[in-house]
């Protein structure tokens, strides 16, 4: 399998300090801060570094930051651990001093801010193609890490010039920029490297063309701009470089790197993963959406775990009986390629459960005493590991799509259908549908339609909270939805997000308000 391996001895390097004082400290990595921004190789190393420090966000084990919009939707039931006062709106947890809000808006500056060095570099250089690849790159983490901080705080503070030396005291004008200014840096970024990228990267997990075109069609739906939305998608579509695949394919291996995903984080037992220059610890992907059935066997036994009931877990976020309302359970077969239903006792002995015993080769019941039983309830095995790590390892290496063409398609059966066209928008919306082996839809579509083929396909690959927040439903959603009634702890944010309405956005950290000035950025509104 072909990788894209980070040397995260580089990587540390580049990303530590500020650019003051090092170089005043011994360069352990032979690359002087000289080199790295004065050349294009040097800038090539700064690039590869902004992809080792995405992957060390993806492993923030301790806060499990990642995982926090996916507790928070209709779709989820949110099973306790790090961070679940996300996923039931905990006003008691939910504030601007929580780990979570800090981690997120911290690394998104660090990578802007890495990213404006870069870009400002590279004025210095003779352009050529490949620095034009490389100050692409640099422009696409920047374009999607303000994508990101706008989504999520709905306010912040946009930058593009690079610390130095010479700045990097110099007072700094800290105001909130009007989306207007936001959009316009986002699309920018993106047409750079949508002129000047690939449709596909020679290494895989690079960003490309097609990632590029897709970031900006999702950005102009926050827009309402269907025009610019279809053009991309249609761009996509006449590459010629993608396609869907069958559905047992598109998650079913370590290798994700396949003609349907846009852009993949890669990830790999070889040193320089993350930004460590020992072997990376890997993520929490595959333990986090798959019930903790181990519990009811032997705990954290190694014997507890086994690869048919898709090894170790921590059960944290479960689909909710909502979201598998929406299959036709007789037809769509997404119901059992992304989902593990039922868990069996893989062990030579018979286990007491509850009032029953469970023999060997036996499934759990999913009640329990006749209460249901978190601990076998139903997971979703799109992000499930049985190829990079032994059954009772808590890490995974498999690869994680960031973005697939399946999405592509459903963006454009919404813009499609926001501008009248019926027959486009239900084109764009029959791919999925169909490739799950559902009949063409010919009826008059709706937006209730999108609502449910975007969870049907798309369930926990980390934009369902968004996309609620984005159509002004997530509070309705997840006060009708969210969580399981016969579970009454995973129900609690049915009544806290309609009580706190603020909670569709997070707040500003608390040490940035303070840092920047609450006279001059001030918290967002109903947070202290």
């Amino acid at each position: 399998m072909k990788r894209f391996i980070i040397y995260s001895i580089i990587s540390v390097g580049i990303l530590a300090g500020s650019c003051t004082n090092w170089l005043d400290e011994e360069n352990q990595t032979k690359y002087s801060a000289a080199y790295i921004y004065s050349t294009e190789e040097g800038l090539h190393l700064a690039v590869n570094a902004l992809y080792a420090l995405l992957r060390n966000y993806a492993n923030d084990t301790e806060n499990a930051t990642i995982f926090a919009h996916e507790r928070g939707t209709d779709l989820a039931v949110s099973n306790g651990g790090t961070g679940n006062f996300f996923g039931i709106y905990d006003p008691n947890n939910l504030r601007s001093s929580s780990s979570q809000v800090a981690h997120m808006w911290r690394t998104m500056y660090q990578i802007i801010g890495k990213a404006n060095e870069i870009i400002a570099a590279g004025e210095n250089l003779e352009q050529t193609d490949r620095l034009n690849t490389i100050l692409s790159e640099a422009r696409c983490f920047r374009a999607q890490a303000y994508f990101q901080l706008y989504r999520t705080y709905d306010r912040l503070w946009l930058n593009t010039s690079p610390t130095t030396w010479e700045n990097v005291d110099s007072p700094k004008d800290y105001h909130v920029a009007n989306n207007a200014e936001v959009f316009a840096l986002i699309h920018d970024d993106l047409d750079f490297a949508i002129t000047h990228l690939d449709w596909k990267s020679i290494e895989p997990g690079r960003f490309n063309r097609a990632a590029a075109r897709h970031i900006k069609a999702k950005a102009a739906l926050w827009q309402k701009d269907w025009d610019t939305v279809l053009e991309q998608v249609e761009s996509i579509t006449q590459s010629g470089g993608y396609q869907l695949i069958a559905l047992d394919s598109i998650f079913n291996a370590a290798d994700l790197n396949h003609d349907e995903a846009l852009m993949v984080q890669q990830w790999s037992k070889n040193p320089g993963g993350n930004l460590s220059n020992e072997t990376p610890r890997g993520n929490y992907f595959a333990a986090y959406f798959i019930g903790l059935y181990r519990t009811e066997i032997g705990g954290t036994a190694e014997f507890a775990c086994s690869y048919e009931n898709w090894g170790y877990t921590y059960g944290r976020v479960l689909p909710s009986p909502y979201l598998f309302s929406l299959y036709d359970q007789t037809k769509d077969n997404r119901f059992t390629q992304f989902y593990i239903h039922r868990y069996r006792n893989t062990t030579s002995n018979t286990i007491a459960y509850g009032s029953t015993q469970v023999a060997p080769g036996a499934y759990f019941p999913l009640y329990k005493n006749g209460n249901k039983n978190r601990n076998v309830y139903p997971g979703c095995t799109k992000h499930g590991d049985i190829w990079t790590r032994t059954p009772f390892e808590t890490r995974s290496y498999k690869d994680y799509i960031l973005y697939r063409l399946a999405e592509t398609y459903i963006m454009g059966a919404e813009a499609a259908l926001m501008k009248g066209d019926q027959s486009l928008a239900k084109e764009y919306y029959n791919k999925t549908w169909q490739r799950a082996g559902n009949t063409a839809f010919t009826g008059t579509l709706t937006i209730k339609d999108i609502i449910d083929e975007q969870a049907r396909e798309l369930a926990f690959e980390g934009d369902r909270w968004y996309f609620l927040k984005r159509l002004g439903i997530l509070i309705s959603q997840v006060t009708n939805y969210a969580g399981d009634p016969e579970i009454a702890a995973s129900v609690a944010g049915r009544n806290n997000l309609p009580a706190n309405p603020h909670f569709i956005r997070w707040p500003i950290p608390e040490a940035e308000v303070i840092n920047m000035g609450a006279e001059n950025f001030p918290q967002n509104p109903g947070y202290n």
